[in-house]
């Protein structure tokens, strides 16, 4: 059995950029951004500045302080120098000395041909670059020839980087650096950029070496820590197949943007082992729920056993199960993006009431190769329930926020993990979740403003869609709560004591609508007989308070006498008129739960 051997050396850039290398399976895309060209050109730069004086001789080069620029990290065997930690900064450099060939390679004693063979080499008649990436071939050769590149619409994300990231160099370039000093500088950074190249002989030894480099110095996401350990575990055969699942879904969660700071391609991973694997919520630092949140890719490794991950099999296969939902969780969010409020009015209210549980809850819902069918089955009837849990919290002035709701909406997924449509149906329908009554009536304040103009929504939307006039007003741009009452408590004195009595039934909900912005801007100082006119031709249900929408509105009318509900209109609007409307809206979501099943 051949010996397991690490070894490491320092060498300058010329000496390791002699060899040519090629990218394993644990290496992610190109991902370097503009910050992080800004900061390798300033620090370059400043670097050599601090050596160079005008008029010194190039022989003086030799004796210029080195940059280091860490380690990078090989496996070497069969002749093949794979690269496990570096491919990044190798990818950077390579840019740069081509840039560096294009914009000054006419300047007497540029080192051409040497700056040539360190980007670009024949090897025994085999032209390849020093980085041997065959997706990357014909963008990289033509900045080599031209210094330029057309983007086409199937190149990777690797490939748009690297154009963006060529360009970036000339954007951020240090006009320090000119024709007078760019020999000096060109010798300086193939002679004194240094490295150290850590080594091994062992495929299984270099991924050890990899996860604990990139454990212990974070510059890997849990996500392609993930991907390696994943892929480590498949046969070569099957490996690419793996590669094109994984980071396939990967690319396409990366496009899904989120309204939180986090980004999808890790909140996927975290909602979907939580919602499908964990066996109970228990907030405490070992449990799983909490490891999963902090660590996922260490979680999966320490619980192969339990995912049944032996085999080379189980491991595409579980990459194929990741592959599947995440088109799912893709699809939730287009659901939401696309707004389409007719077929899933409630996964867009949710939405926009800012709730970020509920892919985890849908997602949850969902069985392993369940039918497009099914999925949009569930996708309704789990986000109608949820909105009901929401809409109720809102109403009595509970928070919904994801710290106050985390706890219930898992113990919920565990509920109706991968059940069939029925089965969640019967789960849902005995109420799991505690919901409180709707009593009394909100009241509008500056902090639960954004949550009642989607209650408000909601409602209307529930009149408007079973009136056969379906139109949800959040949808529209610039909508607001309005009050019905104008601000002005000498008009109404004589129902109140004082003015703080007015207020809080001025701002009830009973008393509100949602209504454009400008509507507002131009009514809403006006009193109530001059302002019934004007909702007529706002939304239904401010039409519903005029008298006019009870004659030849016969979709309005046939859903009153359906539902029962009090609808009234009113010729003026008084404190009573307030606690009617109020009990309206009740009553409205209590019917559309107890009579409009999904």
């Amino acid at each position: 059995m051949e010996s397991k051997i690490v070894d490491s050396k320092v060498y300058s850039l010329k000496e390791l950029f002699s060899s040519k290398f090629d990218v394993d399976f644990y290496q992610r895309e190109y991902v370097w951004n503009r910050k992080q060209i800004e900061d390798l050109i300033l620090d370059l730069t400043s670097e050599f500045m601090k050596n160079w004086k005008q008029g010194d001789p190039l022989s003086k080069v030799s004796g210029y302080d080195p940059y280091y620029m860490g380690e990078i990290v090989l496996s070497i065997k069969d002749e093949h120098n794979s690269i496990i930690d570096g491919q990044q900064r190798i990818t950077t450099l390579t840019l740069l000395l081509i840039y560096l060939l294009q914009k000054y390679s006419n300047v007497e004693g540029f080192p051409k041909g040497e700056i040539e063979t360190l980007i670009y080499k024949d090897v025994y008649g085999d032209k390849k670059f020093n980085l041997d990436i065959e997706e990357r071939l014909e963008c990289m050769l033509s900045l080599y020839t031209k210094g330029s590149y057309d983007i086409k619409d199937d190149d990777t994300v690797s490939v748009h980087n690297i154009i963006d990231r060529y360009n970036d160099i000339d954007d951020c370039w240090n006009n320090s650096i000119d024709a007078g000093n760019i020999v000096s500088f060109t010798y300086w950074i193939k002679e004194k950029v240094m490295f150290s190249k850590v080594w091994t002989n062992n495929d299984d030894f270099a991924y050890v070496i990899f996860e604990t480099m990139n454990d212990r110095g974070l510059s890997l996401t849990q996500v392609e820590m993930l991907r390696s350990y994943l892929l480590a575990n498949i046969d070569v055969d099957s490996r690419d197949k793996g590669i094109k699942l994984f980071d396939g879904a990967v690319n396409r969660l990366r496009n899904i943007k989120l309204t939180t700071r986090s980004k999808a391609e890790f909140e996927f991973f975290k909602v979907y082992f939580r919602g499908h694997y964990i066996d109970a919520v228990v907030q405490s630092t070992t449990s799983d729920f909490t490891r999963i949140g902090n660590e996922f890719h260490r979680w999966v490794r320490d619980n192969s056993k339990r995912l049944q991950l032996k085999s080379s099999t189980d491991f595409l296969s579980f990459i194929e199960r990741v592959s599947y939902f995440a088109k799912v969780y893709e699809f939730i969010y287009d659901v939401i993006q696309h707004r389409d409020s007719k077929e899933y009015l409630y996964a867009i209210v949710n939405s926009d009431y800012g709730f970020t549980l509920q892919p985890a809850l849908i997602l949850s819902s969902i069985d392993y190769l369940d039918s497009d069918d099914i999925i949009y089955d569930k996708i309704k009837i789990v986000s109608k329930y949820l909105t009901k849990i929401l809409s109720w919290r809102v109403w009595n002035h509970y928070q919904i926020s994801q710290s106050s709701m985390e706890t219930p909406i898992y113990d919920l997924c565990i509920k109706i993990r991968e059940k069939t449509v029925d089965e969640i149906r019967n789960v849902l329908d005995n109420n799991p979740v505690e919901i409180p009554e709707l009593d009394n009536a909100p009241i509008l304040n500056q902090q639960n403003r954004p949550k009642l103009k989607v209650l408000i929504s909601l409602i209307t939307e529930i009149v408007a869609s079973n009136s056969g006039e379906s139109h949800y007003l959040l949808n529209d741009k610039d909508m607001e709560v309005e009050h019905i009452w104008a601000n002005h408590y000498i008009q109404h004195k004589s129902e109140f004591e004082n003015e703080n009595d007015f207020a809080t039934a001025r701002n009830s909900i009973g008393d509100l609508l949602v209504l454009p912005k400008s509507f507002n801007s131009s009514y809403g100082d006006d009193p109530y007989e001059d302002k019934v006119v004007q909702y007529f031709s706002q939304n239904i249900l401010a039409q519903s308070l005029n008298s006019q929408k009870y004659t030849n509105n016969p979709g309005f009318k046939q859903f009153i006498e359906l539902s029962g509900l009090p609808f009234k209109p009113y010729k003026e609007f008084k404190l009573s008129g307030i606690n009617e409307r109020a009990e309206l809206y009740k009553q409205i979501l209590k019917w559309n739960w107890q009579n409009n099943k999904s």
